[in-house]
């Protein structure tokens, strides 16, 4: 009996450390994510609405494609969305899974882009989806805030376009919505406000303008009073009464006697 409740301790020991590291597990995890997050959100919603795209898609791209800022090709090439080429004559060569035709996976070498800073790259994604290829400006047009509906549009704009992974759209649109990422759609960076105050004093002056020129016709076109015909009808009626009462005696023809 001993030696069974010995045993019954030590087991409830081990599941109780179990759970324990398991929970701290999750909330270092969430604290990775909640951290990567916040450490790009600015440069990521400023370039996003600078460039007529969704700050909520380029987010699920960088957590996608650099693993949370953790994959080797983020740490290395500070290259947070797996754009491939050099940059600045800069570039790092890296293992890459790619999806045939057919959807067949398969791992091959590529150079892809290494960037001085993050910023850097949030930036180089954003020209490289409002620009296109060099065959084909608008191949990213599908990712356009002025070209689509939402997010979902602009994710699933970029299967088969931007990756060959079929799946990619729904990925992100995934991220997208778990991490609560439209909020980023939303957010109104400096230059933003900026516009708005700038458009809100132009709309004041305009009202302002408009509301000078109304006034100022109002007193140029001013409607004469209403003239009082009452005392010249009056006098018309009396005129043609005396003249009924004028007797006119005919003309004597005078003859001259020669």
């Amino acid at each position: 009996m001993k030696r069974f409740g010995i045993r019954l301790l030590l087991t409830m020991t081990v599941l109780l450390g179990v759970v324990a590291g398991g929970g701290e597990s999750t909330k270092a995890q969430a604290s990775v994510e909640t951290d990567f997050i916040e450490s790009i959100k600015k440069p990521v919603v400023s370039v996003s609405h600078q460039n007529h795209l969704y700050a909520s898609v380029m987010m699920a791209q960088a957590i996608l494609e650099s693993d949370w800022g953790q994959s080797e090709l983020a740490v290395t090439g500070n290259n947070y969305f797996g754009i491939k080429g050099s940059y600045n004559g800069q570039s790092v060569t890296m293992a890459t899974a790619e999806y045939s035709g057919k959807g067949k996976r398969y791992v091959t070498n590529a150079s892809f882009k290494k960037y001085p800073n993050v910023t850097a790259a949030i930036k180089d994604n954003a020209s490289l989806l409002r620009h296109g290829t060099d065959t084909d400006s608008d191949y990213y047009s599908g990712t356009w805030t002025d070209n689509t509906v939402d997010y979902r549009d602009a994710a699933a704009a970029l299967s088969a376009t931007y990756a060959t992974d079929m799946a990619y759209g729904n990925k992100l649109t995934k991220l997208i919505q778990k991490y609560d990422l439209t909020k980023l759609d939303t957010s109104t960076s400096s230059l933003d406000i900026e516009k708005q105050i700038a458009d809100s004093v132009k709309d004041s002056m305009n009202k302002q303008s408009t509301k000078t020129v109304r006034s100022q016709k109002e007193k140029v076109v001013k409607v004469p009073p209403k003239v009082d015909l009452s005392n010249f009808d009056k006098t018309r009626a009396t005129f043609k009464n005396d003249a009924s009462k004028i007797k006119i005696k005919p003309l004597t023809p005078i003859i001259k006697l020669s």
